[in-house]
């Protein structure tokens, strides 16, 4: 069972990133973990935006997420 840690951002979303390989994974040349895959800690980033919402322009202004302005055609 390889570890996962968990990240919640203010925006709702979530990531997953890898904490540990299980004994079969640290063997495996390729990493393969055949098994579950156990969530070890969930972290909430409070404050923070997830990087995707960052990209598309959101902002976190006292609390608030603010969208990018539209653009008229």
């Amino acid at each position: 069972m390889c570890d996962y840690d968990e990240f919640r951002f203010e925006c709702n979303h979530s990531v997953c990133r890898l904490k540990s390989y299980c004994h079969f994974a640290r063997n495996d040349p390729n990493h393969i973990c055949l098994g579950v895959k156990k969530l070890r800690d969930s972290w909430l980033q409070a404050g923070q935006l997830c990087d995707k919402c960052i990209e598309d322009g959101f902002r976190l202004v006292n609390g608030k997420i603010w969208g990018p302005p539209h653009r008229v055609r």
